[in-house]
C-alpha cells in the first residue's frame, strides 16, 4: 500500500468573539489564535491505499462535517457520536488506513469547545471562554487567558497564561500544571495524578482535591491553605505557621490572604516561591495596559490621564489604576 495525502480547507466569517465546535477524535489539533473574525481549518488525511481511486473514496468518507451560521461554526466528524465516552470502542478498532491531523487559526476572542481522543490538543494565544474535553490524550495551552474548563481521562494538562486565568480541570490518571501571572480562580479535582499551580492568587475560589496525588504552588503574595488529610504532609518554603489538627490543618502562608482548601487521602502540600513568575511579571503581564490585546483606553484617554498626572491633578497610584483599568472594590 502507499500513502497518498488530501486534504480539506474549511473557513467562516464568526467574528472577533463567535463560537466555534470542535468534535473529531484521533487527530492531533493545532488551534492558534488570530486577529481578525474569520475561523480557518485545515485538515490533513494520510491515507494507505492501493490507489488514488481507494483514496479518493476513503476521503469522501471521511471528511469532516461541517454547519456555518451567522457567528458560529461547528466542525466534526460525519459519524460523530454523542459523547466522548462512547467514542472509546470506535477508537480501539480504529481507522487503519487513515491518519489525520488539524490545524485551526482563530480569532482569539472566539468561545470554543473541543471535544478530542486519542490525540494531542495544542492552543495557543486564545483568550476567551474555553472548554476541552479528552479522552487519552495531552493537552498543551500556551500564551492564554480567560475562562479554562477542561475534562481529561488519561492526558496531562499544561497550561501556561499571560494573562488574568480562571481555570477548572476534572481529571483521571492526569497531572496538571497550571501558570500564570493571576489566577482568578482554580477549581482542579484528580484522582491519580499531581497538580502544580503558580502565580498570584485574586479573589476567586480556590480549591483542590485528590485521591493520591501531590499539590504543588509556587506562590506570589500570602494565602491560607485549609488542608484536609489524614496522612498528609505540609512543607512550605516560605514563611508560615500551621493551625489545626492533623487531620484539618490551616497554613498561613506570610500575612495571609485568599483562601486554599486541598483535599486529599495521602497527597502532600507544598508551597514554595515562585519560579517562572513573580509580583513584577504579575503586575507588567495584568495591570499594564501595554500588555493587554484590547486596551479599553484611546490614545486619547491615555494622553489626557498623562496630562492629569502632570498636572498634579492625580498621584502616581491613581494614574496607573486608571490607565490599568484596574478596580479597587
Amino acid at each position: 500500500m502507499a500513502t497518498f495525502v488530501r486534504t480539506q480547507s474549511i473557513s467562516h466569517r464568526i467574528g472577533g468573539r463567535g463560537r466555534l465546535v470542535l468534535r473529531v477524535h484521533g487527530a492531533d489539533m493545532s488551534i492558534n489564535g488570530v486577529r481578525g473574525d474569520e475561523a480557518s481549518l485545515r485538515a490533513t488525511f494520510e491515507i494507505r491505499a492501493d490507489s488514488d481511486e481507494e483514496a479518493d473514496r476513503i476521503f469522501e468518507e471521511a471528511r469532516l462535517h461541517t454547519e456555518a451560521g451567522g457567528s458560529q461554526l461547528l466542525v466534526e466528524e460525519r459519524d460523530n457520536v454523542p459523547n466522548i465516552g462512547a467514542a472509546i470502542s470506535r477508537l480501539i478498532s480504529g481507522r487503519g488506513q487513515l491518519a489525520l491531523s488539524i490545524e485551526v487559526e482563530v480569532p482569539s476572542l472566539v468561545e470554543l469547545r473541543v471535544e478530542s481522543a486519542a490525540a494531542d490538543v495544542r492552543a495557543d494565544g486564545l483568550q476567551g471562554d474555553q472548554r476541552y474535553e479528552s479522552v487519552s490524550g495531552d493537552l498543551y495551552l500556551t500564551d492564554v487567558g480567560g475562562t479554562i474548563r477542561v475534562n481529561t481521562v488519561s492526558g496531562d494538562v499544561t497550561i501556561r497564561a499571560t494573562d488574568r486565568l480562571d481555570v477548572q480541570v476534572e481529571a483521571v490518571s492526569a497531572d496538571l500544571s497550571v501558570i500564570a501571572p493571576r489566577l482568578d480562580g482554580v477549581r482542579a479535582t484528580t484522582v491519580s495524578g499531581d497538580i502544580e499551580v503558580e502565580g498570584e492568587l485574586g479573589k476567586g475560589e480556590y480549591r483542590a482535591e485528590t485521591v493520591s496525588g501531590d499539590l504543588t504552588v509556587g506562590l506570589v503574595g500570602g494565602a491560607s491553605f485549609e488542608v484536609r488529610g489524614l496522612s498528609t504532609d505540609i512543607h512550605s518554603d516560605l514563611d508560615h505557621r500551621i493551625e489545626g489538627r492533623d487531620d484539618r490543618r490551616r497554613v498561613v502562608i506570610g500575612g495571609g490572604g485568599p483562601a486554599f482548601s486541598f483535599s486529599s487521602m495521602s497527597g502532600d502540600l507544598a508551597v514554595r516561591r515562585p519560579r517562572r513568575v513573580d509580583a513584577g511579571f504579575t503586575r507588567a503581564h495584568v495591570e499594564s495596559p501595554d500588555a493587554s490585546p484590547t486596551p479599553r483606553q484611546s490614545p486619547d484617554e491615555q494622553l489626557a490621564v498623562l496630562r492629569a498626572l502632570e498636572a498634579g491633578e492625580i498621584d502616581v497610584d491613581e494614574a496607573a489604576r486608571r490607565l490599568g483599568n484596574r478596580s479597587d472594590a
